[in-house]
């Protein structure tokens, strides 16, 4: 008697256009991307891509490509990911200009409340818990990467080489 797997997946996505199609498919039916060619992309060509403006060849990819170190991956954003630091290691730099800002607000504010011993009242009292929530979503966010790196789902920019 033949076992049924029902955690096996039968269908696969297109990180190009997101079109549904069986596992088997080497090439997607509406866009034409090799899976092989896309397994070989770099995050060094994504990069590439980025500085020259050419950010449409970019896709991006679950887990770490070849060039990408997963350890130090997991290391940077476990101590360092709360400011960005992971999403400027694999290249999303708009990400890690978010995380930055908004930790750089947070210390700031933390900074002003504790040398000035300010107890926040008035318009500062709203501003503060402001702040604190701003500062506590970007915290959940980082928790979040810090997880989806683990289990190999943190999506990293990749691209081939431009032919």
């Amino acid at each position: 008697m033949e076992k049924i797997n029902i955690f096996k997946r039968k269908n696969k996505r297109c990180p190009r256009c997101n079109f549904k199609m069986p596992v088997e498919m080497a090439k997607c039916p509406r866009c034409e991307l090799n899976f092989q060619k896309f397994n070989l992309a770099t995050n060094a060509e994504a990069k590439n891509a980025y500085s020259e403006g050419d950010g449409d060849r970019v896709l991006l990819r679950k887990g770490c490509p070849q060039d990408v170190s997963r350890i130090g991956l997991i290391l940077i954003t476990i101590f360092l990911g709360f400011m960005g630091a992971h999403y400027y290691y694999v290249g999303r730099v708009k990400m890690g200009v978010f995380y930055s800002v908004f930790f750089v607000v947070g210390l700031v504010n933390a900074f002003i409340t504790l040398v000035n011993k300010i107890t926040p009242t008035g318009d500062w009292y709203q501003l503060f818990y402001l702040l604190v929530l701003v500062w506590g979503v970007v915290i959940a966010l980082w928790l979040v990467d810090i997880v989806m790196v683990c289990i190999n789902k943190f999506k990293i920019p990749v691209s081939l080489p431009r032919v």
